[in-house]
């Protein structure tokens, strides 16, 4: 009864009596919106990539755009998908070279960070079986050789970027 009264009075219910169960309720409520709306600016600004495996060229194509393409849940969109509009750039890397990229604690020496992978060991047939975006930072990946890897943002855009 006090809400609608506060209401009809222009004075909001929650700043004349702030110590009560309502206004509490109003703050965290408030402050869930706020963590959300952080949450997504952090997601825009490290621009998580969408990722298209094309298997005629066995190449993994990475495309940075502005946060607009249609995405599934595994964050793959498809060509038809990424319009010149959104898309910032769009790189590929082969499926082999990344697998070869893979800095897993069975591929490269965790206290000195020797390469265990032989490159070499790596045909250039491997092929992703399954890819999933690993929260906001990294790229899942399980490849058909039965190895697992896990690729943070950051360094497939080094590895692009070296590409470049």
């Amino acid at each position: 009864e006090k809400i609608a009264a506060n209401g009809d009075s222009g004075t909001p219910f929650i700043l004349e009596y702030p110590e009560s169960e309502q206004a509490s309720i109003y703050k965290e409520l408030a402050s869930s919106v706020v963590r959300e709306v952080a949450k997504i600016q952090y997601s825009q600004a490290n621009n998580r990539p969408t990722v298209h495996y094309d298997e005629g060229v066995n190449m993994l194509k990475f495309s940075f755009g502005s946060g607009g393409q249609n995405k599934d849940t595994a964050g793959a969109v498809e060509k038809e998908d990424i319009s010149e509009e959104t898309v910032v750039s769009l790189d590929s890397i082969p499926s082999a070279e990344l697998r070869r990229e893979c800095k897993c604690a069975a591929c490269v020496e965790e206290l000195t960070g020797r390469q265990i992978l032989k490159p070499e060991d790596i045909p250039d047939s491997v092929k992703p079986m399954k890819m999933s975006p690993t929260g906001n930072y990294a790229l899942s990946v399980d490849w058909s050789d039965g190895h697992k890897s896990l690729y943070p943002y950051k360094q497939i855009r080094a590895l692009l970027e070296e590409r470049g």
